[in-house]
């Protein structure tokens, strides 16, 4: 039995995509469409839209996409369990697209597609996502988490202070406290914009959060040279938990690299000690020879 409830539009009213400026075009059981036009405080440095405004787009999309078919009679519990996002190319300056599309709608799990294109058609990112929809509330909390590794006082280098003080990163209230050697601290203070319905943080912010954290551990190991070029080849993003008014930190390492390509983790933990999400960044750094 239907609840009547639009559940799908009540996702494209969250906080969190009224801060980055969402706007739902479409959605139906098997579709969804979202726009989102242009502003410098979505961008990095040359009108460059955030990799991690376009991984929350896709995010958001395949949200509003799940559900938007969602045939449930109690309150329903909701989270994306995975979202992956590969990058094909940079939205400068332009308004983009997202499109997500249902592959498979099973009991409790909902497999999508999703694409972000600039509203001329340029692919920008692809990825898929696994949605979860239960009714009822969840029977247990997320586990308690030590943090990674260790985080002694040290000066932040000015280059890092410069990374993290972009338009977008600076909108999210992204604040960095450690930065040495293939490792990274970051630190998201709860804010009510950047939750989702349940009071939560949202789920897109978290991913931006690993995007970010990712490529600071990246940096970390480089020294910064004219014509360097940069960007995210992809993440993967698995959220365990939801931490309700809660702020987190991400501690994010770099385990390998090849070459100019670096493989970063990152794992995500809320002020109360839970761990709310944990994900794999890969970044790549072009040095001029």
């Amino acid at each position: 039995m239907a609840s009547g409830f639009d559940f799908g539009n009540a996702a494209a009213a969250e906080p969190y995509c009224g801060m980055l400026g969402i706007r739902l075009e479409h959605a139906d059981k098997d579709r969804a469409k979202i726009g989102l036009p242009f502003r410098e405080e979505i961008s990095n440095p040359g009108n460059q839209v955030h990799g991690g405004v376009v991984s929350s787009m896709l995010g958001i999309a395949a949200r509003i996409g799940a559900l938007s078919g969602l045939d449930i009679s109690a309150p329903p519990l909701t989270n994306t369990i995975e979202l992956h996002c590969a990058y094909l190319s940079s939205a400068v300056g332009e308004e983009m697209i997202g499109e997500s599309r249902v592959l498979r709608r099973g009991k409790e799990l909902t497999h999508l597609t999703a694409d972000v294109k600039t509203a001329n058609g340029k692919p920008i990112a692809t990825g898929t996502a696994i949605f979860r929809s239960v009714p009822g509330p969840e029977a247990t909390a997320g586990t308690p988490a030590n943090p990674p590794f260790p985080v002694e006082e040290r000066e932040i280098p000015q280059l890092a202070k410069m990374l993290t003080s972009v338009a977008f990163i600076g909108r999210l209230g992204i604040q960095m406290d450690y930065y040495h050697q293939g490792r990274a601290r970051l630190r998201l203070p709860y804010r009510a914009d950047l939750a989702d319905s349940a009071g939560s943080m949202h789920e897109g912010a978290l991913g931006a959060l690993i995007d970010t954290a990712g490529a600071m551990a990246a940096w970390s190991l480089v020294k910064a040279q004219p014509g360097m070029r940069v960007s995210t080849i992809s993440i993967d993003v698995n959220f365990f938990a939801s931490a309700p008014e809660k702020g987190v930190a991400a501690y994010s390492y770099n385990y390998a690299r090849r070459k100019e390509v670096y493989f970063n983790r990152v794992d995500v933990i809320a002020d109360d000690g839970t761990i709310v999400a944990s994900g794999s960044v890969i970044y790549r750094i072009v040095i001029p020879e």
